[in-house]
């Protein structure tokens, strides 16, 4: 009897300090939060709360094991598709052919390569030929008249081409070490072999227009020269002696004229003559050009 006493007495006083702490907390817990009573007495109690965790965490598991089931089984090809795509487009362009172009240059002059200019450049010859005539005409004559300096001047307006020449790499130096040929030099080509072929019958055509126009020039000159009185100067035959060595290299003239004289330059610049009939004769040099002149060939 006396051991029960014992224990019942153990059992009240541990009792009685159980729940004295556990008034003694609440007691705390209301003087640090002076309004968690009115709250408290809305929110539910912890047991409650533990009560509802527990009894609603088999559905939220489910729940949740629901969505990574559903997450785990959605197809996700799309985004190995993607990663696969992205690595073949790194491998293409990382294995791209790159070229730079290579250090032989073409070069060329466009209107070497032009029918039109071709065509042009035949008449302005014909006209240098022209004034060269006409020159030499002048040049026979001791007062040439007016219409041969009109007929030089209406021919003696050349065209002059100028232009700087097209220069490109003939070919491009590749990254798998090949050498490939430029765009500009496959045109240069195709309008080359072109060119060759249309050469020939693009040369007789520019001879045509050659011809006709120097005959042109020369039945002007030769309307010119028809209604001419001017005299004509007397022609010679020059014979030029040239010393092959020493000091002094200035040549000397002799001229054999038509009029019978013959006549030589001498160190004074004056030129001494002897007729035909023997008798000398010593003309300054513009009183020699203004009776004689000297046959070109």
């Amino acid at each position: 009897m006396n051991i029960r006493k014992h224990w019942k007495k153990i059992l009240l006083t541990t009792t009685a300090f159980f729940w004295a702490g556990c008034s003694g907390d609440s007691v705390t817990d209301a003087s640090f939060h002076p309004e968690s009573s009115s709250s408290e007495a809305n929110t539910p109690s912890s047991s409650s709360i533990l009560g509802t965790s527990s009894s609603e965490s088999v559905p939220t598991s489910s729940s949740s094991e629901q969505v990574s089931s559903s997450s785990e089984n959605a197809p996700t090809s799309s985004s190995s598709e993607i990663a696969s795509s992205s690595s073949e487009m790194a491998s293409s362009s990382s294995g791209e052919v790159t070229c730079a172009p290579g250090d032989s240059i073409v070069s060329y002059y466009p209107p070497s390569y032009s029918a039109d200019i071709a065509k042009m450049n035949a008449e302005e010859r014909a006209k240098m030929t022209g004034v060269e005539k006409i020159d030499s005409t002048k040049n026979t004559l001791l007062t040439p008249p007016q219409c041969l300096d009109d007929l030089r001047q209406e021919i003696d307006d050349f065209v002059a081409l100028y232009g700087a020449p097209v220069r490109f790499p003939k070919d491009s130096v590749c990254s798998d070490g090949t050498k490939r040929p430029t765009k500009e030099y496959l045109e240069y080509l195709q309008m080359k072999e072109e060119w060759e072929k249309n050469k020939p019958a693009l040369d007789e055509e520019c001879k045509k227009i050659y011809d006709e126009k120097l005959d042109a020039i020369q039945q002007k000159l030769n309307q010119c020269m028809s209604t001419s009185t001017s005299a004509k100067k007397i022609a010679c035959d020059l014979e030029a002696m040239c010393p092959e060595y020493g000091v002094d290299s200035r040549c000397s003239y002799d001229y054999r004229c038509e009029d019978g004289a013959s006549c030589w330059e001498s160190a004074d610049d004056t030129m001494h003559c002897t007729d035909e009939n023997g008798n000398s004769v010593t003309y300054t040099e513009e009183e020699f050009k203004a009776k004689y002149y000297g046959k070109r060939y």
